[in-house]
């Protein structure tokens, strides 16, 4: 994967917001370097520009998206993902045609496949190595642009993004507030602003407790044990009983067996993961100046729009 010369003009220093000097390597071996005047320098391997050393907090997605590569993909096959991408941002993908979208979040790509595949110019902005995982599924294509970076400081211009959307993904930063304060100024004037955050209800609050001892366990034991949702499944399908189980044992839904798995790690592994109300999210909105803001069907997803003037 190359890097695009369109995403270079949209980058910023995440530390000062300085411009952004692109510094061939003097040895064929080395990798090209963004430097910026406050003396930091960002290097750009395999066509992806690295504003951060490590994943940090993030570690579990980076554990699960190299073992699940493919998994959401596949399950695109059936137009699974384009669904649930206009359920939680109320928008169509062929909508976005020409635009230039950020997608926080992108992990291995599986939403901004379908945004790009639609004719948008999408950046995947990824804090976890779940990055590479998305080079390898869509580097090949050219208006697709990958960062590794943090959304709580977005290494981006601000107002060059037409539309910015973030599934499931605010929630597994320290501040979800904050993160999500932090795209605002990002987006161009008239532009929207989408996102999905877990609800706040009795079964989350069952699953906190059980969650105060499955992010200490190591990543591979709980990825082992989570496979045990695939018979308990069954037991949540029990007349009478199910429903009870189902409450004190929150689990995946999901009737397929590796998407079951995935989903359950997913719940259980994130060092992060708070959970929101309406009435906060839409609180966020409209103290960020954002205006026309529609809560859709799913909690919680609210979308709001930047206004022109």
């Amino acid at each position: 994967m190359n890097l695009p010369s369109w995403l270079a003009d949209l980058l910023v220093c995440p530390f000062c917001g300085g411009d952004l000097r692109l510094q061939s390597p003097s040895e064929p071996a080395r990798d090209p370097v963004f430097v910026c005047s406050c003396g930091r320098s960002f290097p750009v391997r395999e066509g992806v520009p690295r504003f951060v050393e490590s994943d940090a907090y993030v570690s579990s997605f980076s554990f699960e998206w190299d073992i699940h590569r493919r998994t959401q993909f596949d399950e695109n096959t059936a137009g699974a993902s384009t669904r649930r991408f206009v359920e939680v941002t109320g928008v169509r993908p062929e909508e976005l045609h020409s635009q230039t979208v950020l997608d926080a979040g992108v992990g291995t790509g599986r939403f901004a496949d379908v945004v790009s595949s639609r004719g948008a110019r999408v950046v995947g902005l990824d804090l976890s190595y779940a990055v590479d995982v998305a080079r390898e599924n869509m580097g090949h294509r050219e208006n697709v642009g990958l960062v590794h970076g943090d959304i709580c400081a977005p290494p981006f211009r601000p107002e060059c993004f037409d539309f910015i959307y973030s599934i499931g993904v605010l929630h597994h930063t320290p501040d979800a507030e904050r993160a999500f304060r932090s795209l605002v100024p990002l987006l161009k004037r008239g532009g929207s602003i989408a996102v999905y955050l877990y609800p706040r209800d009795a079964s989350s609050r069952i699953s906190d407790v059980y969650r105060r001892f499955t992010v200490r366990l190591p990543k591979r034991l709980l990825y082992l044990l989570c496979h045990l949702a695939g018979p308990l499944y069954y037991l949540g399908e029990i007349p009478v009983a199910g429903p009870v189980f189902r409450f004190v044992m929150p689990i995946s839904r999901h009737p397929k067996w590796r998407l079951r798995v995935l989903d359950t790690f997913d719940w259980y592994s994130p060092r992060y993961q708070s959970k929101h109300t309406y009435p906060e999210v839409f609180r966020w909105f409209r103290t960020s100046g954002l205006a026309d803001v529609e809560l859709m069907d799913i909690p919680v997803c609210v979308r709001g729009r930047k206004p022109a003037a």
